[in-house]
């Protein structure tokens, strides 16, 4: 009978790892994401289509307009997925939010504060659309909050890390 349990949870627990979510019902992330730049996403946007991805970026934009991920080395960004409604299941969106209204909001690439951050999720390349490249965010780290050295000239220390 103990044998016949055990078989059960193994199935049971590989029938849900299949599914990418873990025995406590929560999702997994990918094995390994490809890491890449924002400059390497704009110039090859159908290399990375449905992949997950883990970039760099500062974010450009605000509240209520939407956030862009930028990088200094290229024109251009990724568009943040909009996920509104489920917004509570990405990991460090709260983190991320706070950061954000502690710089009043919004961020233009000159703005006397810049927020960078680690990005993860899935990215969709739409090359017809305006927003060609949007990252379907499912996670959020190494949020920095510090001077922008672009307008001031110097490297301050982060005021926010999380």
């Amino acid at each position: 009978m103990m044998r016949g349990f055990t078989l059960l949870c193994f199935l049971v627990s590989l029938a849900q790892s299949s599914r990418g979510q873990s025995s406590t019902g929560q999702l997994k992330g990918p094995p390994h994401a490809v890491s890449a730049t924002v400059c390497e996403i704009v110039k090859s946007g159908r290399v990375f289509d449905g992949r997950f991805v883990t970039v760099r970026a500062f974010v450009v934009g605000g509240i209520p307009h939407g956030f862009s991920l930028s990088d200094d080395h290229c024109r251009g960004g990724l568009s943040m997925g909009s996920r509104e409604p489920d917004s509570q299941d990405i990991e460090g969106y709260g983190a991320f939010l706070r950061a954000v209204f502690d710089a009043g909001g919004g961020f233009t690439e000159t703005s006397k504060l810049r927020l960078t951050a680690r990005f993860f999720g899935v990215l969709r390349y739409h090359p017809d659309q305006h927003a060609k490249w949007v990252l379907n965010v499912s996670k959020i780290g190494d949020i920095e909050l510090k001077q922008n050295i672009k307008q001031k000239g110097n490297d301050s220390p982060p005021l926010v890390k999380n």
